[in-house]
This record gives C-alpha cells, sequence and structure tokens, in this order.
C-alpha cells in the first residue's frame, strides 16, 4: 500500500492547505499551524502509530516511513510536529502503557485535541541519555511523586498538554536501571510547571523546540509508563522505533533538494543553453540522484525489517538515520551550489531546505551514537561505502557503483556482534 499512501501524502502536501501553512510558519516560527494540524487530522497523519480500538489507523512501518518521506519532502518542520505526535509519544503509548492509558490519551491524540511531547534530554545530558538528572521523588505521605529538574530541546513542549517524561528515580550511579518514564498531563494550569520562550532555532518553523521546568510537579503512580525504574527500556524501544522516523525525514528532506536542483537546473539558461544541459551540471545531478536512491532503500530496509520483526532491526534503523540525515545535508549542500548565488538567499525554498537539514544528524542520537551503535554489528569499511561521496562535482558518475549493485549488497548482509571497539 505504501506506493498508494506515498501519492495521496504527495498530494496532500501540493494541496493549498499545506503550502498556505509553509508561508505561516516561515513568517512565524512560532506559530502553531492550526489549519495545517486539523488537515493532519482528517487524513489520519496523527493516528499512524495508533491502534483501531483507539481511534487510530496503525500503519505498518514500511507505510509510515512513506507518509512520512512525503510530508517531510514538502517541508521538514512541519513533518516533524508529525513525528514526535506519533512515533515518539503514541508509540510508546500504546507498546509500553496499560489499557487505561491507552483509553485516556491516544484517542485525543488521534483527533489532535491533546498534542504530546517527548521529554529526555537536558541542559547537561544530551547524547548521555542513561545520565539524566531530571528527578521523580515519592512523597510517602501522599503516595505522589514530585518531578524537579529541567528538559531542553522538547519539540512542542509549548503546545503540549502530555509529556512522556524520562525522570531519575533511582541514583545516579544506577544510570539507565535508574530511570522511570511518566506520563505527566502539562499546560499553564500546572502549580510548578513552566515552558519559557521556544528557542530561536535556525530552521524546521512550525515545530517549536523548548525547555520545560518542573518545580514540584506531582503525579501519582498511575502516570507511570510501563515498569518502576525500567523507564530505558521504554525509552530505548522508542527511539529505536522513531529513528526509522528521522531516517525518511532525512531521506525526504533530500528528495526536496534533488527536486530543486533538477527543477532549476532545468530553466536557468547559462552560456546560451540549460544548466542540465551542461555535462558537468547534468553529472552532478546523477551523483545527486544516485545517493539519495540509496538513502531512500536503507530507509525502506529498515522498516521491512521492523515489519518482520528482526531483533536486529534498530541496527538496520540506525544505519538509515546515519546514512540519510548525512545525505539530507550534503544533497542540500550540493543543491544550493548548483543554484549559484540565488541559492544563498531567501528568495527560492532551497535555502529553507539548507538550514532544515543540519540538525537531522543531532537529534533521536547524534551521527557519533549512530556509528557506535552500527559498528558494534557491521564492519566499518561497510558503513563509509554509503556514505555521500566527497567533492561530489568531481566525481563521475559513471564511476559510481550502481544502486542495484549497492541494494543486491546491502541486502546480502548479515549483521553479528563484533567485538567492542
Amino acid at each position: 500500500m505504501s506506493n498508494e499512501l506515498r501519492q495521496m501524502t504527495r498530494q496532500f502536501v501540493q494541496d493549498a492547505p499545506f503550502q498556505r501553512a509553509i508561508a505561516a510558519v516561515e513568517a512565524d516560527p512560532y506559530l502553531f499551524p492550526k489549519e495545517f494540524w486539523a488537515r493532519c487530522v482528517e487524513i489520519g497523519g496523527l493516528a499512524m502509530d495508533i491502534p483501531e480500538e483507539y481511534g487510530g489507523g496503525l500503519l505498518d512501518s514500511v507505510d509510515q516511513a512513506a507518509i512520512m518521506e512525503e510530508l517531510a519532502r514538502g517541508h521538514a518542520g512541519l513533518s516533524l510536529a508529525v513525528l514526535v505526535q506519533n512515533s515518539l509519544t503514541a508509540f510508546p503509548i500504546r507498546t509500553y502503557g496499560n489499557d487505561e492509558q491507552k483509553r485516556k490519551y491516544l484517542p485525543k491524540m488521534a483527533t489532535g485535541e491533546l498534542i504530546a511531547s517527548f521529554g529526555l534530554s537536558e541542559p547537561g545530558r544530551g547524547s548521555d541519555a542513561k545520565g539524566i538528572e531530571l528527578t521523580a521523588t515519592r512523597d510517602e505521605s501522599s503516595g505522589l511523586w514530585k518531578l524537579n529538574g529541567t528538559k531542553r530541546w522538547i519539540t512542542s513542549a509549548d503546545r503540549a498538554g502530555l509529556i512522556v517524561l524520562a525522570t531519575r528515580t533511582g541514583t545516579p550511579e544506577e544510570r539507565g536501571d535508574g530511570m522511570t518514564v511518566f506520563l505527566v498531563e502539562v499546560g499553564p494550569h500546572v502549580e510548578g510547571f513552566s515552558v519559557p520562550k521556544p528557542h530561536d532555532k535556525i530552521g524546521q518553523f512550525g515545530s517549536t523546540l523548548c525547555d520545560v521546568i518542573f518545580e514540584d510537579v506531582t503525579v501519582s503512580d498511575d502516570a507511570i509508563l510501563g515498569e518502576l525504574n525500567g523507564g530505558w527500556n521504554v525509552i530505548n524501544g522508542t527511539l529505536e522505533h522513531s529513528r526509522i522516523w528521522i531516517a525518511a525525514q532525512a531521506s525526504g528532506i533530500a528528495m526536496a533538494a534533488l527536486d530543486e536542483a533538477e527543477s532549476y537546473t532545468a530553466e536557468r539558461i547559462q552560456f546560451g543553453r540549460r544548466l542540465n544541459q551542461i555535462p558537468q551540471v547534468a553529472n552532478h545531478l546523477a551523483v545527486l540522484r544516485h545517493q539519495v536512491e540509496i538513502a531512500r532503500f536503507l530507509v525502506e530496509k529498515a522498516a521491512r525489517h521492523e515489519d518482520e520483526g528482526d531483533e536486529l532491526a534498530f541496527v538496520w534503523a540506525s544505519l538509515a538515520k546515519l546514512i540519510a540525515s548525512e545525505t539530507c545535508l550534503w544533497a542540500a549542500s550540493d543543491a544550493m551550489l548548483l543554484h549559484g548565488g540565488t541559492g544563498y538567499v531567501n528568495d527560492l525554498p532551497i535555502s529553507r531546505i539548507f538550514r532544515d537539514s543540519g540538525v537531522v544528524r543531532i537529534y533521536e542520537g547524534t551521527a557519533h551514537i549512530q556509528v557506535r551503535i552500527i559498528e558494534r554489528y557491521l564492519d566499518r569499511d561497510k558503513i563509509i561505502a554509503l556514505f555521500p561521496p566527497s567533492a561530489s562535482f568531481m566525481r563521475d558518475a559513471g564511476d559510481l557503483t550502481p544502486v542495484s549493485d549497492v541494494i543486491a549488497e546491502v541486502e546480502s548482509w548479515q549483521p553479528g556482534l563484533l567485538a567492542v571497539r
């Protein structure tokens, strides 16, 4: 079904409401695009990780990735808001939540009535996720938990009514074994909860990025998601799933960069002919297409392994996230080069695409973290061969390994646990 859903999503992106949302959030990065959100509800875009019994339209991973790819191809920031509502929040609730939690939150998330956020990173803890310091301390007299600390880089927190929150319930030395995830209802009405003005990002407008402060915010045992001190299983499982969505976002951004490069070079006249008729430019476009096709293949492969229940699907998710995120920044940069000076001003979409591309290498596990995961199971030389080619404008596209051969090679890989480096 993925091709049909991809075409439907592509039409959704090209329609007037989506284009109005792009214009609105690019003019005001802090704006909540209400019309876009409502349209997402109509097409089931906020319910892709929610089962039917809770008001959703749960899709398999391949279909989710195809839709995410096309949303990001249209606009990265708007796609990120949709991603967080699905893979980072609906997924852990439907996977680790009890029936009461699912009934309470998932139907409202599917209708867009409830916006959710994922709270993991902290001012002093980014990649070191097991080292979080925000505490949840149980008051034995009341039976309630008190939350204290600050989270950072939390998408949509200024508009959220719920946060999937990672806390420290054990000692710092226990690391992941001392973490618990809570479903915390938040908003201006919650005493001790506050969200300062969102950070001033350089891109991905339409999704805000916030600090979240907890000062003796209280929750009950009913708010625990999964098991007490079993929070790392929830967080890690969620990230392994959501990395496929991020990989799809990255390949979608890369596709958008390629779209713009092909469109611009087909119209721009230089030296008496269209740019894409100049051999060096035509070759450069071919190199771009080659790498984008590889990224898209890896995204679909990772999704396929998750659908098949492969216990090593997380390795493929990390590989797809790593290569697709490197590809999207590289493709945006090279597409900007093909625009010449026009690419460096805000007159054309490529400048926005370039600004949107950089952060994908960072969130949900930096490139360095993905390499640490992957190289425990695959030889480093294999990984490097999939990276975008440096100095691409100096490469001859005909010298590149055909994409079909690359696909065949990757499909032959059998990840196995290697000696830890």
